[in-house]
């Protein structure tokens, strides 16, 4: 599921307006396909579909306001892709010509940002053919009749390292900059609230009219520079090599406009609102339109870029506060505006305290011709018009052929608290206990309390699509929760930590949270504290913050690695038995997010236990085996000298249950030692394995006390989905697992949850919901994970890392994927499941999956994907190609003796090791085993065995009790 978000339409845009939706849910779109219109202060934007996929919601209405980063409506990837072309190339349409087009039937079918650039360009939109979705007619295809059905193609772009020449209006700006280093400026700041402009701004809205915040902070510059405070347009210049103050008589503003060009690179542009003090704010307004327009478009030249005297830079659309932009040539002063907020501290609870939202100005002036007082006063003088004084709104409305709305109301809790006074002064009024509104809050938290405990149950937890069964008690209406009443509570009231003033507004980040593609079980546990951590933790998103670039880059070579393996593998060695990981490729990159983890807080060692499900991979990428030795295993030549090595001394045993231990390289260039575990066809066997060399490894006993460390070392246990809940010695090992003698700081669990038993069912096979739930019973945490979500996965590992790291305990991440072929390559898992394989088929793998992603995002190229996907291939085909060569020069010189592919144990006599004792040493020893502390008082019924103990070495050191009874062996 792909999110579709409002982007940021330039530095200074925080916000637009839905103009048109050109998809409707249901509908099928292309990688590109027009999805929305969307207007802002500075620029009209056809937003494109990032991918090929079905739109599955629509969250905002045409004509509502949405915010950058807002999540406006959401697609399912790769439903209505259109036909894959062989060979990965495009159609053979699109190599040879243009892109067939249809002409609309009627001219409903034209985009609106498309009808104003035709009414601005005097095109005739009846006869321009449309490329959008059912002949619809774009912003593009206006542009390319404008220039001849796309005549005006883009240039090639230059090559890398070249050199461009900026002409036209970058030159200028370019110019303009270095000019300004030359100009001596000072700065004032002042901050003002912005609750009057807000609410004057909506109810313009509510009548109709599109008036932004910027163009009513413009204007405001304009009147105060040109009535109140006309030096602030004053500049300075050398005459004749005297300084001169230059007055234009008029305010000649500069906006500042950031403008992405056809190519994606941006510039920023200043045209010039001439005489703007003059203009009446619907002259003033229809000015400054047309020159954003302009800039979009990019039609400015060099005359709409020259002359300002005031300007007006806005970026407090990425959230900065203030700033203290340049002073160009011929400008007096320069203001910006920071970001509309509330205070700093108070973004959480400002509605709910009546704090009122702030914005900062700064003034940057000429200190040639402008001094401190006069810049601090123009500030104060642009502030009063903006709360209302000077009949400011009055004329704004008016102008506009609105009429002026009642003053703005303060801030509820000020409201309240005059009421308050009020009915102190004598309006006393029987107080009315709103029973509905108790009822609501009770109801409320039943409903998080629903969510924090089953939410898990409506979670998209299945990458075959399986839809979870839900639970009604996640539905608001369930207990009587309308939107009214959802508005109407606070969220702080709930002791959530998720998004939102209200219910209303937290209520979708709740269920995002909850039922998302990674779910919770937590409620079950004892630990009031171990549930707040991990409520807070979860819900505030401390662990599921976006992953960097360089970290989803990482990312996806990993999952290339493993996925290519694997397929050589099947490729290399048909039929034979390798227990792929695919279906649950995360599982590698999750051990790797672990063993760094672990090596960050201080671990020298990682210990791992596993049965035969991704050993292979494991092997390979986790502890650094080389492909070639597994190849070798393959070819059964394990006795090739110089290929494969027998680890650990040999087990006996066959490839998918070998132990090994090796050494991970670490991102900042060091290692710590990671070691398999052996394991036998018992698959479960391991985990009290593992959990006990963790412990020794964590165990030093230098001097007479042994010391533990709970960070030296830490177990990491993957267990297959039928084998947790069905075997008995995961309950003995569980039990253990927070008993001081056993303790290891937490050993962090992976189920390997395929969705089937051999050829078994979930449902034939427990009693449970879910595989994890045995883990419920020893109050350990439990994190359910889809593993075709990459970043879910990791943010799992981070959340069960963390609350190891402060508690101490074990977690269980129940990883569910499912299982590419059958329990082995040989068998064929369509006779026992043939609708769950019929769908595994055609499913991409999350190597594929989140390739596709990143392109969309723009994080990497589908060359670089293809190339890494390549060189990981060639690789492969290199080694097993070398392997075979050795292989066959070495049966040719007769030195292969083996051929079954598995590990002998040696049976060669052990040599004679010396036990003799020193006799002093043992009566010295006997002496300190039996001597009592100072103080203690030895029990009657003891003291006569412990002097027999005392005599029983002779002078000479040996025994002087009974000849030891020698126990007959027996052979097994």
């Amino acid at each position: 599921m792909v999110d579709i978000t409002t982007p940021a339409g330039g530095e200074s845009v925080t916000e637009g307006t839905i103009l048109e939706w050109a998809v409707k849910v249901g509908d099928h779109v292309s990688d590109g396909d027009t999805v929305v219109e969307i207007s802002t202060d500075k620029v009209d934007m056809e937003l494109p579909a990032p991918a090929a996929g079905t739109i599955t919601e629509i969250l905002a209405d045409e004509g509502e306001t949405v915010v950058v980063g807002q999540v406006i409506a959401r697609m399912q990837l790769g439903a209505g892709a259109g036909p894959a072309v062989p060979g990965g190339g495009t159609p053979a349409a699109a190599a040879t010509g243009p892109a067939e087009t249809t002409a609309p039937a009627d001219l409903s079918k034209v985009s609106a940002v498309a009808a104003r650039v035709a009414a601005a360009e005097g095109i005739d939109l009846a006869g321009v053919a449309g490329t959008g979705p059912q002949g619809r007619i774009t912003k593009g295809d206006v542009l390319d009749a404008r220039s001849g059905n796309g005549a005006a193609a883009s240039a090639a772009a230059p090559a890398a390292g070249s050199h461009t020449v900026l002409k036209g209006a970058a030159a200028m700006l370019a110019k303009y900059m270095d000019d300004s280093r030359e100009i001596p400026t000072a700065t004032s700041f002042r901050t003002i609230t912005v609750t009057t402009m807000d609410a004057r701004r909506r109810q313009l809205k509510d009548a109709g009219q599109k008036v932004s915040f910027t163009h009513l902070i413009a204007y405001a510059i304009a009147l105060a520079a040109q009535q109140d405070m006309p030096v602030m347009a004053h500049h300075f210049d050398t005459i004749d090599g005297k300084p001169t103050r230059i007055d234009d008589d008029a305010v000649h503003l500069g906006i500042a406009v950031d403008v992405e060009k056809k190519d994606g690179s941006r510039t920023l542009m200043v045209p010039v609102i001439r005489d703007a003090g003059r203009l009446s704010f619907q002259d003033f307004k229809a000015a400054f339109d047309d020159l954003i327009a302009k800039a979009r478009e990019n039609k400015l030249t060099a005359d709409d870029l020259t002359g300002a005297n005031v300007q007006l830079t806005n970026p407090g659309g990425i959230g900065t506060i203030a700033s203290v932009p340049r002073l160009m040539k011929g400008n007096g002063t320069i203001v910006a505006t920071g970001s509309i907020a509330y205070p700093v501290g108070l973004g959480n609870i400002g509605d709910m305290i009546g704090a009122e939202k702030v914005m900062t100005m700064t003034s940057t002036y000429d200190h040639r011709v402008i001094q401190g007082a006069e810049s601090g006063r123009f500030l104060q003088v642009v502030e009063g018009y903006l709360q209302g004084e000077n009949g400011f709104y009055d004329g704004v409305f008016a102008s506009l052929g609105a009429e002026l709305g009642p003053v703005p109301s303060p801030p509820a809790p000020a409201a309240a608290a005059a009421a308050a006074r009020d009915a102190r002064a004598g309006d006393r009024r029987a107080n009315v206990i709103d029973e509905e509104l108790l009822q609501a809050v009770q109801a409320a938290t039943s409903l998080l309390k629903a969510h924090r405990t089953h939410g898990h149950l409506a979670a998209r937890l299945d990458p075959l699509g399986t839809e979870p069964e839900g639970d009604p008690a996640l539905d608001p209406d369930t207990v009587g929760l309308t939107p009214e009443l959802l508005a109407k509570i606070p969220a702080k009231i709930l002791r959530m930590h998720v998004p939102g003033a209200t219910l209303a507004d937290a209520l979708p980040h709740l269920r995002e949270t909850y039922c998302g593609t990674i779910a919770y079980e937590i409620e079950h546990l004892a630990s009031h504290r171990q549930r707040t951590w991990l409520r807070e933790k979860i819900e505030g998103g401390a662990f599921r913050k976006p992953l960097t670039t360089e970290e989803q880059k990482a990312l996806l070579k990993r999952l290339i690695e493993v996925d290519a393996f694997e397929r050589f593998m099947h490729k290399a060695y048909l039929g034979q038995k390798q227990f792929s990981v695919e279906g649950l490729d995360m599982t590698v990159p999750m051990l790797d997010e672990m063993i760094q983890l672990a090596a960050a807080h201080g671990a020298r060692e990682v210990v791992v236990g596993m049965a035969h499900r991704g050993r292979l991979n494991v092997l390979a990428h986790n502890l650094g085996r080389p492909y070639a030795t597994i190849f070798a295993e393959f070819e059964g030549a394990s006795t090739l000298e110089a290929i494969t090595t027998i680890p650990q001394g040999g087990t006996g045993d066959v490839k998918y249950h070998h132990g090994a231990q090796g050494s991970y390289q670490l991102p900042n260039g060091e290692s710590i030692l990671v070691n398999l575990e052996s394991n036998p066809s018992h698959l479960e066997f391991v985990h009290p394995v593992v959990v006990g060399a963790a412990r020794a490894a964590q165990t030093t006993r230098q001097g007479p006390h042994a010391h533990r460390d709970t960070d030296a070392a830490m177990p990491i246990v993957l267990h297959g989905d039928a084998a947790f809940p069905g075997q008995g010695v995961v309950a003995e090992a569980l039990n253990l697992q927070a008993i001081d003698g056993y303790k290891v700081g937490g050993t962090l669990h992976i189920v390997q949850n395929n969705q089937v038993g051999f050829t078994t069912d979930p449902e034939e096979s427990r009693s449970t919901r879910w595989a994890s739930d045995i883990a419920k019973g020893y109050d350990v945490p439990i994190i359910h994970v889809n593993a075709d979500d990459v970043q879910a996965s990791i943010a799992a590992v981070r959340l069960a890392f963390a609350f190891r790291e402060e508690f101490g305990h074990d977690v269980v991440i129940d990883l569910i994927g499912y299982r590419r072929f059958g329990h082995n390559e040989a068998d064929e898992p369509a006779y026992t499941q043939p609708e769950m394989y019929a769908q595994i088929k055609g499913h991409k793998r999350v190597a594929e999956l989140f390739a596709e992603r990143l392109v969309a995002d723009g994080t990497v190229t589908q060359d670089e994907v293809d190339g890494q996907t390549q060189a990981i291939w060639d690789e492969l085909t290199t080694l097993h190609q070398d392997l075979k060569a050795k292989i066959k020069a070495a049966e040719a010189a007769g030195g292969v003796t083996q051929q079954t592919g598995e590990y002998q144990l040696d049976r060669s006599p052990s040599p004679e090791v010396p036990t003799a004792v020193d006799a002093d040493r043992l009566r010295v020893l006997n002496e300190e085993l039996l001597r009592v502390p100072e103080g203690f008082t030895v029990h009657p019924k003891l003291v006569k065995q412990l002097e027999r103990r005392r005599v029983a070495l002779g002078p000479t050191g040996a025994s002087t009790g009974p000849t030891p009874r020698r126990w007959p062996t027996r052979r097994c």
